[in-house]
Parts: C-alpha cells; structure tokens; sequence
C-alpha cells in the first residue's frame, strides 16, 4: 500500500461513519502511522508503507470508525501552540478553551500572582498559563489521580513547575488540605481558573463524547451543578480571589451568570463570546 492508496482509504473509510472531519483526521492519523509529516504525503504518495505502517493505519482507521477522538489514537493533542500528551484518563482540549487562557494571560500578565486550576485535568490550562506566565505560582487540583498523571508527564515534558495535588475542586486548598500550599496559609488565590465539567447529562448518547471521561464531561441534570459546588466551597472555606474565570455551556450562560450573582453580590460578572459568538466564558471579578 501507497501512501497515497492509504490516505485514500482512510477518507473513504471514516466518510462511511458520517464523521464530517474524516480528510483532516486521515491526514492526521496517517502521518502518524507512517512517521511522515503531511507535507511529505501529498508530496510522495507513491511512497509504500512497510506491512507494520500498514496495520497501523488500518488499526487507527477502525478506532477512528468507532467515534474514538483522533488525539486518543495518537496521544497528542495541540493547544495553544503547544503539544499535549492525553489518553482516554482525560479530556481531549478543546479550540474553545484557548478563550480562557486569553483572559488570564491578559490579567495576569507581568504580575507575581497565584494561580489555581481547578480540575487541571490533561494539565493543558496550568502548564499553557505557566509557560507564558512565569512570575506566577500555580497550583492544579483533580479529583481523578489518574488525570493527574497525565497532567505530571506534560508538566514535566514541558519543563515547568507546578504544584498538583488530588481532591475535590478546591477541597486540597482548604485549611486541612495538602501542606505546603500557600493559599491554605493566607486563603488567598488572586486568579481561580476552571472548566469544570458542563455538558448536560441528557448529552450522553452524542457518539462523539462515547470515549472520554464522564467525569470530564457531565455537569449533572443542570449542567453547571460542579460550578455551583465551587462557588459554594469559595464561600465555606473563605477563599479569598481577584478574578475567578470559568469556561461553561453557553445554553445556560446567562442564567448561570444570575444564580452566580447571589453568591458573589459584590463581585463584577462579566459573559465572554467565543468565535461563534456564544457566550463560553464567565469571568468574575471580586470587589477590592
């Protein structure tokens, strides 16, 4: 088999299953099965894979098939600029959430702050904050340890530092949590990042989301039930924060930015559209 005869068969194959992306994640899962960029398929596709580049580029055809995210095939996904190792322990980082780090960027930038992110998962917020961010001090919470793992591999990977810790959104932060951190010593954490689980429960039959982790996924009946836990744990443990920026459905944006009033009065509540023009994200800003 060529590599053209199998970027061929590829497309064909993943068209069958109705996945509308199916050229782009051929060329993606045959450079990865060929060890050859995509410049270099288009540009030799009389180049003959071996029998071993074959089967795994029929083996990935299938995954693919079965809805399985192209970035679980290969283990790598790019965010912002930057390579990720993910598997199925974790979500697949989303185009969406590059909003987030925008505005975090924006107002910490230059600025010696702490940072938490809450529900780190794959690590991509906290380390992409850290690589451009390097003043700030950054603590990652997940209830998953196995998230945390992956999470450890890209920290490490991408050569930054970065204090994880395994609990309930911000239960390792609280006065009986993990020692060694500083909000637990001062309750304070100038800037609070979070895409939380979100998606309602009722989109579990999307065939799309079959493979990656509930855990990651589904925010309850409601869909923000997790956010309201966190702004109920901010509260309880008096946790003291400038901003708090929060990626959600925008299905219910407006309505969650209501309920979010009448645990923040006080605080600056701010909806953020994304290049679909939805409102994606939620940025709150505490008084002084």
């Amino acid at each position: 088999m060529t590599i053209g005869d199998g970027l061929k068969l590829a497309i064909t194959q993943i068209k069958k299953s109705q996945i509308t992306s199916a050229t782009i994640d051929a060329e993606v899962i045959l450079s990865f099965a060929s060890g050859k960029s995509k410049e270099f398929l288009y540009a030799h596709p009389e180049y003959k894979l071996t029998k071993i580049q074959e089967n795994k580029l029929k083996l990935a055809i299938k995954r693919r098939c079965h809805f399985e995210p192209v970035a679980y095939i290969t283990n790598h996904k790019e965010f912002y600029g930057l390579d990720f190792y993910v598997n199925q322990n974790v979500l697949v980082p989303r185009p969406e959430t590059e909003l987030l780090i925008d505005k975090a960027i924006e107002l910490a930038k230059n600025k010696k702050l702490i940072i938490a992110d809450i529900g780190t998962g794959s690590g991509a917020i906290a380390i992409t904050l850290a690589k451009y961010l390097p003043k700030a001090k950054i603590i990652a919470t997940d209830k998953s340890l196995k998230a945390l793992q992956v999470a450890k591999i890209n920290a490490h990977e991408h050569k930054v530092k970065i204090k994880f810790a395994q609990g309930d959104l911000l239960c390792p932060l609280k006065p009986s949590g993990v020692s060694g951190l500083t909000p637990i010593k001062n309750k304070r954490i100038d800037l609070i990042v979070a895409n939380l689980p979100y998606l309602l429960n009722s989109d579990k039959e999307s065939k799309n989301l079959k493979h990656e982790p509930s855990l990651a996924l589904y925010g309850g009946t409601e869909g923000f039930e997790l956010y309201l836990k966190l702004f109920q744990q901010i509260i309880k443990y008096k946790i003291h924060f400038e901003y708090l920026i929060c990626e959600i459905d925008p299905r219910y944006a407006v309505r969650l930015k209501s309920i979010t009033k009448k645990y923040f009065p006080k605080s600056k509540l701010e909806l953020k559209k994304d290049l679909g023009k939805l409102n994606r994200i939620l940025i709150i800003k505490s008084p002084a």
